[in-house]
């Protein structure tokens, strides 16, 4: 994956992006953009474009014509006045690298901004509607004032694609987290925040092999940021690679050291693999984290929710079920997060009711529902199998 000016160039999938603009080039012509860029700036030769893009098959040079065309189209270039390929005269092509924009002098950088920018990262770590509202709120503020701003992009896709996901929020959500998500990436593909924003939101659409391209650029450009692994764990979790996920997500409860949630999920993931030792580890942990988090915020109910899985899975089953049965009593789609434990102690009804309501409520995540470990158990409920029917035709 490159940058070409404001473009992003994806060679995997042949794709061209520059914000919502996407135009997918054909296999040839992006050989032949490959080769271009490969040269870093030096002239290649028609016969040498030929000789390396038709290998082995005999062609005129019409064909490159026909691809220098198609790739000129898809950039908006002109051969008469060229900003990316240029024609040589009798010698073949090269191309030109548009000029970067300038960098913003010593001063200008917006702090208030960057302010808002952190409080909507906060609000989305956190998780639950009320927070997810506030952080497209703040993050399209961080917009209007600077368009370009690639990481405000970013949380503004992942966020959008957890309301459209587990909260039902209507306007389109999913396609405009998949433009921000690729409009972030095309204005700084070399940002990590980016790249694994965009993986992320592929994947929940099931374009998982877009999405790994994207998370493993992510992780090359920063092997340490705790947010990709933890996305990229949450991805494969929806993929049913349970492997991936629990390595995934036990590296970000490392990196970032009040993540309780990856904890609780790699369990699932871990109890996947057959490793009991490993679930147990992961919830022992993710329990003296959810313990320690809710002294500062004691209403926050995504930490209840998971605080019912640790309960019920660490022996104090009838303990959790009644605070499930509490939490119940307050409708909300983070409810979901009930439902596995509930599911586990025995409470098959009870956990049925739950699932219910949160569909009801917009809770749309059919993938995860299809390979959620927690959930295993009511498979073989009819009430359940019409659940998961009226949510994969969605």
């Amino acid at each position: 994956m490159f940058s070409l000016g404001d473009w992003l160039v994806d060679p995997a999938t042949r794709r061209v992006s520059r914000g919502a603009e996407v135009v997918r080039l054909s296999p040839k012509a992006m050989q032949v953009l490959g080769s271009l860029r490969d040269a870093g700036g030096r002239v290649r030769s028609r016969q040498a474009l030929l000789d390396e893009v038709w290998r082995d098959v005999t062609v005129g040079e019409e064909v490159l014509t026909h691809a220098i065309a198609e790739i000129r189209k898809a950039f908006g270039d002109s051969a008469r006045n060229p900003r990316f390929v240029e024609t040589v005269h009798k010698s073949g092509y090269r191309l030109r690298l548009a000029p970067s924009a300038p960098e913003a002098t010593a001063g200008s950088f917006d702090l208030e901004n960057h302010a808002a920018y952190l409080d909507g990262c906060e609000l989305f770590f956190q998780g639950e509607a009320a927070n997810l509202y506030r952080a497209v709120e703040l993050f399209s503020g961080v917009l209007e004032a600077d368009p370009r701003h690639a990481l405000a992009h970013a949380g503004l896709a992942k966020s959008l694609f957890f309301l459209d996901r587990y909260f039902g929020h209507s306007g389109h959500s999913r396609a405009r987290a998949e433009d921000s998500g690729r409009t972030a990436v095309a204005i700084d593909p070399t940002a990590p925040d980016a790249q694994s924003a965009l993986g992320f939101v592929l994947a929940g659409s099931g374009h998982h092999g877009e999405a790994l391209a994207h998370f493993a650029l992510a992780l090359r450009l920063n092997p340490s940021l705790a947010e990709t692994h933890h996305l990229l764990g949450r991805a494969r979790l929806t993929a049913g690679d349970f492997r991936m996920a629990a390595t995934m997500l036990e590296r970000a409860a490392t990196l970032r050291t009040d993540d309780y949630h990856a904890l609780v999920l790699a369990a699932k993931a871990r109890r996947s693999l057959k490793d009991e030792a490993g679930c147990r580890a992961n919830l022992v942990r993710a329990r003296r984290r959810i313990d320690d988090a809710l002294q500062v915020t004691p209403d926050q109910r995504r930490l209840l929710c998971d605080q019912v899985s640790c309960m019920v899975e660490l022996g104090e089953t009838a303990q959790g079920v009644e605070a499930a049965k509490l939490l119940m009593q307050s409708p909300s789609a983070t409810n979901y997060y009930l439902v596995g434990g509930l599911a586990r102690s025995g409470e098959t009804s009870l956990a049925l009711d739950c699932l219910r309501a949160v569909v009801e409520m917009g809770w749309s995540h059919a993938a995860w529902l299809a390979h959620d470990p927690d959930v295993q158990v009511l498979r073989r409920e009819p009430a359940f199998l019409r659940l998961e029917a009226d949510l994969s035709a969605r």
